[in-house]
């Protein structure tokens, strides 16, 4: 039987451990891959939002003074991100116990293996607890603006009216005479002169309920049996970081990738939630100004149970920090995961939501 020493295990847990926040605590998420993360060791997240225009310049007359130019100040903004704290207790997995069994400073190998893998499973777990509540939350940005905090005030990015379109009765895409070209179109007028997005090819993301009334569409239908010519290019399915692509159609001068994005998450009721509400479309640029952004979090000054991974003094940066607290009058050793971070679209006019279905 091959056995190591306590500190010979020490050292592997906490490499074990690392490992586990380099390669497993940033899974891909379909929403959130819209978001470029930044990292920042504040309590406070901030950014400046400036709003730009495109006017043309006018010619002058010769030998007078040019037209003189003003620019608006930066507004900077603050948020407090809401805050994450998910434990486990190691003592309470099932290999702990035995692996300390024999009392005489050493560990048997294949019990401590179990035991390790054990721990990064459960561990892994709390990561991904958390990351489906910021999964949650770009899909909050994405679909009404608001994100919606439960210990704190709720954050409201001011989506324009503008941006959030429900189609009356009527004038829904099961309706055979309505066209939804016209309507991916003023989503994509939208985003262009409001959200002053300079690119041509846009991301429309279906929920499940409109996707099926598009392609079952009279209008969509005939369009794609003209011979020869090839308006849309609706193919098979592909899967590409956990959406679905379905191909590329044309919206007035805009050429429009059509997504699905089939994930759910459970409520407390363990009741399935889509992502995506079924009866909504969203539109985003090709590369939207969005951040998904990180404050900092605080440790104790002198802390001997001090983190052992992304983490030290105050306001250390890092996604996540992992921890580990052991209570020796109660017999406790517990691994924790903190973070504190949400969704910025700082660009907020660069997103555009309908409502297609009754």
């Amino acid at each position: 039987m091959a056995i190591i020493s306590i500190a010979q295990a020490q050292g592997l847990y906490t490499d074990k451990l690392e490992a586990i926040y380099r390669e497993k605590i940033t899974p891909t998420t379909f929403l959130r891959s819209f978001f470029v993360p930044k990292v920042s060791n504040t309590k406070y997240i901030s950014y400046a939002v400036k709003r730009s225009s495109e006017f043309k310049a006018e010619d002058v007359q010769r030998g007078t003074e040019g037209n003189r130019n003003t620019f608006g100040k930066s507004s900077l903004k603050k948020i407090l991100p809401p805050y994450f704290e998910e434990y486990l207790e190691a003592t309470q997995l099932d290999f702990y116990e035995t692996m300390f069994a024999d009392g005489n400073g050493t560990v048997d190998v294949a019990t401590f293996a179990n035991w390790l893998e054990e721990t990064v499973d459960s561990l892994d777990e709390l990561i991904n607890l958390i990351d489906r509540q910021f999964e949650f939350m770009c899909k909050e940005v994405l679909e009404t603006g608001i994100v919606t905090i439960k210990h704190g005030d709720n954050v409201d990015f001011n989506r324009k009216a503008l941006s959030l379109v429900a189609n009356s009765a009527g004038n829904t895409w099961s309706t055979g005479t309505v066209n939804p070209y016209n309507n991916i179109e003023d989503g994509c007028n939208f985003i262009r002169t409001r959200g002053k997005s300079v690119g041509t090819v846009l991301n429309l993301i279906m929920g499940s309920e409109a996707h099926r009334d598009f392609m079952a569409n009279d209008i969509v239908l005939k369009r794609n049996d003209i011979q020869h010519i090839n308006l849309d290019s609706i193919a098979k399915p592909q899967r590409i970081a956990d959406g679905t692509l379905h191909g590329e159609i044309t919206a007035g001068s805009f050429r429009v990738r059509i997504w699905t994005y089939n994930e759910y998450y459970d409520d407390a009721n363990a009741n399935h939630n889509e992502y995506i509400n079924p009866k909504k479309i969203i539109l985003l640029p090709e590369t939207p100004n969005f951040k998904f952004m990180y404050a900092g979090i605080p440790q104790l000054l002198g802390n001997k149970n001090k983190p052992k991974v992304g983490a030290g003094l105050s306001g250390k940066k890092g996604k996540y920090t992992i921890s580990e607290f052991v209570d020796e009058r109660h017999a406790s050793h517990q691994i924790i995961v903190k973070t504190a971070g949400m969704p910025v679209p700082i660009s907020v006019d660069q997103i555009w939501t309908a409502q297609v279905v009754a």
